[in-house]
């Protein structure tokens, strides 16, 4: 996930965790955070000064800004949801940031630069709105309506991804779709439609036309579409990869983007493109494994529909292994798989009915929430999130109702 300063001097990026800064033209680079918390969505404040950026050193993901010049990180919300750093105001003494805070999917939201409750600015019940860029002048938006839905590789038919543009201070029926799958009822579309992948909008420094990427070539490229219509322009040719997380650097012609385990940089002018070499020294945060072996402090055994899993409760945390032990001491050479790694206390086990997944209850936010883990995709989803206490989850044999 990297980030470059609008002068395109310097080029924030995320290594081993924390963030790190680097020449634009690559180098050494310098270690900004050293936390074991993981550190996430870097953003430049508009004269380069300071850094925004995503943290869950004290709770799901709260938003802390950093001075470059010498200082501490300051906290600046207070949420048990997680929120993500999208853009700054283009006068540098507001953020906008997208949360799930209130309802069932992501909203977009105004947050002061000296913290406090956030604004709320956009929003659409079970949509994942994100990837926001705001424009030089700061009257508009352009996001997108998958930002959740990143890492999937290729057109989603059960999600399609579109940007749109929208003014600054609220207004629905202002909304505009600059590319997507098809014309939205009421809404004028700027572009010929294409039911791919259209993510991660970045303003031009004129503010008269978007870049973005797009996989309607057959490869994730970035491409460009003009404000005043007509098909958009392809800017990069690369083959093959992803092309991820592209930040400009408005007032040098600059675009850094993530691309194969790599830092990339794009000359708009020149059209050149490249990898940044970089060097990130340091002492690293891998702490090695340690295998305990425990013969008490067991509980809560539930043994899945299909007889093959067992998960049970230790020490405050779930675990799962196979329940035939031959198969377990082949695959995982006798050890238990670790499902959660909190500091709260999980309980009260249930196993979806085609014993692919696992609910159960944890206090991590201060009061009892419903969790549910997907054996394989390995990803933790929280159900609940109205804060009243909850017991006993249970799931209906058809796996439609909880």
């Amino acid at each position: 996930m990297p980030a470059i300063d609008p002068d395109g001097r310097w080029v924030a990026f995320v290594h081993a965790g924390d963030l790190w800064l680097v020449d634009a033209a690559g180098g050494v680079a310098e270690r900004l955070t050293a936390h074991p918390a993981a550190h996430t969505s870097p953003r430049f404040n508009p004269d380069g000064s300071q850094l925004a950026f995503t943290s869950n050193r004290n709770g799901s993901g709260e938003i802390y800004v950093l001075p470059l010049h010498g200082g501490t990180a300051r906290q600046l919300t207070f949420h048990d949801a997680r929120h993500t750093v999208e853009d700054w105001t283009p006068d540098g003494t507001a953020l906008y940031l997208s949360s799930e805070r209130e309802q069932f999917g992501t909203a977009l939201y105004r947050l002061d630069g000296a913290g406090g409750t956030p604004t709320l600015l956009y929003a659409e019940p079970y949509e994942q709105l994100g990837q926001l860029s705001v424009a030089p002048d700061g009257a508009t938006f352009a996001f997108t309506n998958t930002r959740e839905r990143w890492w999937r590789r290729g057109p989603n038919p059960f999600a399609p991804s579109e940007i749109w543009l929208g003014p600054a201070e609220p207004d629905e029926a202002a909304l505009r779709l600059i590319a997507g799958p098809g014309p939205v009822a009421g809404y004028p579309a700027l572009a010929a439609p294409y039911a791919g992948r259209n993510a991660w909008p970045l303003w031009a420094a004129h503010g008269q036309g978007l870049y973005f990427v797009s996989d309607r070539d057959g490869n994730e490229n970035l491409w460009y579409q003009p404000l005043e219509g007509g098909p958009p322009q392809q800017i990069t040719t690369l083959h093959d990869g992803r092309l991820l997380h592209p930040q400009i650097a408005r007032n040098a012609g600059l675009i850094v983007f993530e691309r194969g385990g790599q830092i990339w940089r794009c000359d708009l002018e020149s059209g050149e493109v490249a990898p940044l070499r970089i060097t990130a020294r340091g002492d690293g945060k891998v702490t090695p494994v340690r295998y305990e072996s425990w013969q008490r402090g067991f509980s809560e055994l539930r043994l899945s529909p299909d007889g093959k899993k067992i998960a049970f409760v230790a020490r405050g945390e779930v675990f799962a292994d196979f329940a035939d032990k031959e198969i377990d001491r082949e695959l995982r050479q006798g050890a238990s798989f670790r499902v959660t790694d909190t500091r709260a206390r999980e309980r009260e086990l249930a196993w979806t009915p085609n014993s692919q997944a696992l609910l159960y209850i944890s206090d991590r936010h201060g009061e009892d929430e419903i969790y549910r883990y997907d054996f394989l995709t390995r990803q933790e989803q929280r159900l609940t999130h109205d804060l009243q206490p909850k017991h006993l989850p249970r799931i209906a044999p058809d796996g439609k109702w909880l």
